[in-house]
């Protein structure tokens, strides 16, 4: 089954080397990656991670074009993986 959740990408204020991800459908689900590619792969990580956990399943996300609307000056994309 794939799963797709809206992840917020953005630029550390202390370090602008590293990119934070945050999941505004998933409370708490954070990580970070130096740089963009690094940042996605990590994204990918913490939500496969959750999935062994049952934490996303249950969760409807929230649409990409929503999401973007909620964050309007920062970068948001879908990240998908499958279980």
């Amino acid at each position: 089954m794939k799963y797709s959740f809206p992840a917020v990408f953005e630029k550390d204020k202390q370090d602008p080397k590293l990119i934070n991800v945050t999941f505004p459908d998933l409370m708490g689900v954070v990580t970070f990656g130096e740089g963009m590619k690094e940042a996605r792969f990590m994204a990918k990580d913490v939500l496969i991670s959750m999935l062994e956990f049952d934490y996303v399943k249950n969760t409807k996300p929230t649409s990409l074009e929503k999401t973007k609307l909620n964050f309007p000056n920062k970068f948001v994309e879908l990240v998908e993986v499958e279980k």
